[in-house]
């Protein structure tokens, strides 16, 4: 009897397998009426927070919005997209640079394709104060 209950708990477990493997990926569908909103959280002692609006503006260009608060945010603070999550902010390497955070604003348009900024790699946004990393969000 235990021997039975043990062949049928592993055959579950391999159909659970076979059929985990099979699903599709999400997919990301882009329209170009919706923004999707990204918040930031203040990091090693900051107390700068905000909000980024990334936004399809065409096939192959995305424009991030970004308005954050709290003590200086009169910058300029270097504001990107990076590789890797905001755990390892201080070390993650730049793969877009967004235009300058000044009175808590910043406005970029990047060539890329929203829907792509999605995929693959975990990408997170960060803004410095000089070398210190002050404010981060993950794009999921």
């Amino acid at each position: 009897m235990k021997k039975f209950i043990l062949v049928a708990a592993v055959a579950s477990m391999m159909t659970g397998i076979a059929h985990a493997e099979d699903k599709p990926k999400a997919e990301v569908i882009v329209n170009p009426n919706v923004q999707f909103l990204g918040h930031t959280v203040p990091m090693n002692g900051s107390d700068i927070f905000g909000k980024i609006n990334i936004i399809p503006v065409a096939a192959d260009k995305t424009k991030f919005i970004a308005n954050f608060k709290g003590k200086n945010t009169a910058g300029p603070l270097t504001f990107s997209i990076n590789l890797g999550r905001c755990r390892d902010s201080a070390t993650n390497k730049v793969k877009f640079p967004l235009t300058n955070v000044v009175n808590g604003k910043s406005e970029t348009v990047v060539d890329v394709k929203t829907a792509t900024i999605f995929e693959g790699d975990v990408l997170s946004y960060t803004l410095k104060s000089g070398d210190k990393v002050v404010s981060c969000g993950t794009i999921q």
